[in-house]
């Protein structure tokens, strides 16, 4: 049997024959066009999935700028009396995330400080000298132990609370409270644990020593952190804003040391015997 080819028409040729129309999303550049000197590429454009972010460099990345703007926490930020080259504190614990890290601490932070203070106003009553060279005075003081570390801690949930940009007069007088008491709290546990039995060897003279030490440079600190803070906001010095935040880190810190002490408080325990000596009856 033969089998016999039969041309197409020239109708069917040309369907056949020629390339697909484009896809409605996507635009093709010919080669007859004429480029701009800037692009080298020819560049292949979607209409349905358009570029998040354009630049006029051939690869699209980010700047730093652009990551600065990403995190709120900018290290040179114009402020009330021009630009801040450092956060303060409290600008840094109201930001969104660290907000939730500093809000987390506390469910560590405020139970272990409740127990400090139960405990050190029931053991400075217990383990204070028989040869107490101011009797008055210590039971004063560890009453103000209690007292003072209290405030302290509403104080410090106070001003975590209401942030600077909620209420920032309100923040600024929980935030000098909390500095005043805390102040008298290291005081006050410094004299107490002078006249007890927390300054006895190995470690009870290096805890009071550090709390001595760490309770001066905190006073010392605290006019200057006052100072800065009433003269940027007063007389607009600008360089004054850093000098408030480099005070607000050093105090952070200080206080994290003074408490730190509490480690060689606890390190070793005294045990204590008593004996019941009966007179010899003739």
């Amino acid at each position: 049997m033969s089998s016999k080819i039969y041309p197409l028409p020239n109708k069917q040729k040309q369907k056949l024959f020629t390339n697909p129309p484009p896809l409605p999303s996507t635009i093709f550049i010919s080669k007859s066009e004429k480029l701009n000197e800037n692009n080298k590429i020819n560049i292949l454009k979607s209409n349905r999935f358009s570029p998040i972010y354009l630049k006029k460099s051939e690869q699209p990345e980010l700047e730093i700028k652009e990551l600065f703007k990403l995190n709120p926490l900018n290290l040179n930020y114009n402020w009330q009396c021009g630009r801040a080259r450092l956060p303060s504190l409290s600008r840094i614990i109201n930001l969104p995330m660290e907000r939730i890290f500093w809000q987390f601490t506390f469910l560590f932070h405020i139970p272990l400080r409740i127990v400090e203070i139960a405990v050190g106003f029931y053991r400075y009553d217990r383990l204070r000298l028989i040869n107490c060279n101011w009797p008055k005075i210590y039971n004063l003081s560890r009453y103000l132990y209690l007292i003072f570390g209290c405030f302290e801690l509403i104080f410090l949930i106070a001003l975590s609370v209401v942030g600077e940009r909620e209420f920032i007069s309100y923040h600024v007088v929980f935030f000098y409270a909390f500095g005043g008491f805390a102040t008298g709290f290291f005081i006050t546990n410094v004299v107490c644990h002078s006249q007890s039995l927390y300054y006895l060897n190995p470690y009870g003279r290096i805890s009071y020593y550090i709390k001595i030490i760490v309770t001066i440079l905190f006073i010392i600190s605290m006019p200057i952190l006052f100072g800065a803070f009433i003269l940027y906001w007063r007389k607009c010095i600008t360089i004054m804003y850093d000098v408030f935040a480099i005070a607000e880190y050093i105090d952070v810190f200080l206080t994290i040391s003074y408490h730190c002490c509490a480690f060689f408080d606890i390190r070793h325990k005294v045990i204590f015997s008593i004996r019941d000596v009966k007179k010899k009856i003739n």
